[in-house]
């Protein structure tokens, strides 16, 4: 059972970012995000800085928080934020409905406005 992965453009950052955050708080924003993927060993760079906004919801102090966690293990961040449901799921069935339950409401945050 395969889970759907979110394929970002900088262009989708850059809009979450000015309609989550303050204008005043996108230099802060976008340094806190910077500090993930200056490591060799950090993967995924867009799509963990995604998921660390979608884990902030537009709260410099959990964008703090995210990054951090992603910092230590960018998995942990992914999972909360594309997987909430599925990591809870127990059972076949349980999981396949996460899994197009999280797809769902992944793609209403990323198109909101």
């Amino acid at each position: 059972m395969s889970q759907p992965t979110p394929n970002y453009i900088e262009d989708d950052l850059e809009r979450v970012i000015a309609r989550d955050f303050p204008a005043k708080s996108a230099a802060e924003v976008k340094t806190l995000l910077a500090s993930y993927g200056a490591e060799s060993w950090q993967r995924e760079i867009l799509r963990v800085r995604m998921a660390c906004l979608k884990c902030a919801n537009g709260d410099v102090i959990g964008l703090r928080r995210a990054v951090g966690i992603a910092c230590s293990d960018y998995r942990d961040v992914l999972a909360e934020a594309e997987y909430p449901e599925y990591i809870r799921a127990r059972g076949l069935e349980a999981q396949k409905k996460a899994i197009e339950s999280d797809w769902r409401q992944l793609q209403a945050w990323l198109n909101r406005s």
